[in-house]
Order: C-alpha cells, then sequence, then structure tokens
C-alpha cells in the first residue's frame, strides 16, 4: 500500500518548519489513505510535548524560579523525548495502517481464501491498534507534566502548558476512535480486552486536561 509523502523539499526562502507543517497538511489532505488521523494524533502530540517543553524552558531562564529547577529540568528532559516518540509514530501509524489496508485487499474468492484474508486483518488491526496504544500512553504523561508546569513553571507560559495538555487530550480521542475502528475484526477476546483496558486508562485523564484549561480560564477572568 502506497504511503502518501510527509513533507515537500525546502523551496527557496520557506523556513523548515513551514515546510514541514504546509508538506504534512496537503499529505493529510489527499487522496490517499495514508497519513491520516492516527499520524494526525503523533504530530498534536509532538506539539503538546512541544509546548510543556517550552514552558519548562522559561522557567529554567529566569533566576526567580530557580527553586523549581531541579524538577523543570527533569521535566523538560521527558517532554524532549516524548516529542521525538511521537513524531517517530507519525510514520509508524501510517505504516501500520498501510498494512492494514492491504490485508483488505487479500483474495477471497474461496472459503479458504476467506479465512486467510479474516485471519490476516485480524493481526493486522491488533498491529494497527498497537500505534494507538503507544500514543495514549504518552499522551496521559504529557497531561500530567502539564500539570506540573501549569502550577509550577514560569506564571507567564502555564496557558501553553495547558495548551499542551489540551493537545494530548485530543490526541487520547483520537487514539480511542482508531482503537475503536479496530475491535470487531480483533479475533481474540484477551486482546480487546486489553485495548478497552487502556482506553479506559486514557478516558481518566480527559477531565484533567480540561481542568487545567478551566484553571487557566478562571484566572483570566477573574
Amino acid at each position: 500500500m502506497h504511503c502518501k509523502c510527509l513533507g515537500p523539499s525546502l523551496a527557496d526562502g520557506q523556513s523548515h518548519a513551514r515546510a514541514t507543517i504546509e508538506g504534512f497538511a496537503d499529505a493529510l489532505a489527499s487522496k490517499a489513505p495514508t497519513p491520516g488521523g492516527g499520524s494526525a494524533a503523533a504530530a498534536t502530540l509532538a506539539l503538546g510535548a512541544a509546548l510543556v517543553a517550552m514552558a519548562a524552558q522559561l522557567t529554567l531562564t529566569r533566576r526567580r524560579y530557580r527553586e523549581v529547577h531541579p524538577e523543570m529540568g527533569l521535566l523538560l528532559a521527558r517532554a524532549d523525548q516524548i516529542r521525538r516518540e511521537a513524531l517517530d509514530l507519525i510514520e509508524a501509524d501510517a505504516g501500520a495502517y498501510a498494512e492494514l489496508l492491504a490485508m483488505y485487499a487479500l483474495p477471497r474468492g474461496s472459503a479458504a481464501d476467506r479465512d486467510v484474508r479474516k485471519g490476516a486483518i485480524g493481526e493486522a488491526a491488533l498491529a494497527a491498534s498497537r500505534v494507538p496504544v503507544v500514543l495514549g500512553e504518552l499522551a496521559l504523561e504529557v497531561i500530567e507534566l502539564a500539570e506540573i508546569a501549569v502550577t509550577k513553571a514560569n506564571p507567564h507560559v502555564r496557558s501553553d502548558a495547558a495548551a499542551g495538555g489540551s493537545l494530548a487530550r485530543s490526541a487520547i480521542r483520537i487514539s480511542e476512535m482508531n482503537i475503536a475502528s479496530n475491535m470487531e475484526v480483533i479475533a481474540d477476546e484477551a486482546d480487546r480486552e486489553d485495548l478497552e483496558r487502556s482506553c479506559h486508562r486514557f478516558r481518566g485523564a480527559l477531565s484533567r486536561a480540561d481542568a487545567m484549561v478551566d484553571a487557566i480560564l478562571e484566572r483570566a477572568t477573574a
């Protein structure tokens, strides 16, 4: 299965960041099925982790917040690592979904063909579901890091940290949808139960992400 290119070559006078984002948006908008929502969720999570990292950076550069510098240093290191891992998941999700689509294209002319096809689709769906599970786990961490930054980072960038947590929340919701869409073709009940347990844990963090945004809004309008 053909995957869409995730970015054009850098044009004269065009910033690298803009070329990358614009190319990815073009790839999402094209007629090819990948990259899709899962890859977009991974990119969203990378941006969320980046905002949390920024909040830490702008705390570490201010001496007045030196009491929290050690904690912000650890937070920054983990946020940067998550950002890199999330970026890797852009391609991982596209590749896993392309493999799943390829299994749907297997022959189904005979009963034997249909049995082989059904098994292959189930295995590919399970493999494709593992990417959003990993993404959801990383998103949980970003929300946790954002909660720390919202309470301890430089007050001028706490809203950015909350924005990072809100982006992680979006990544969780997309991951939930992608996992759920694969459930009916995954044959093993234990595998389905494991996936549902993961989704249940992810859902538990949604209200925490919302609470961060609500707290920022309340302070802004007080």
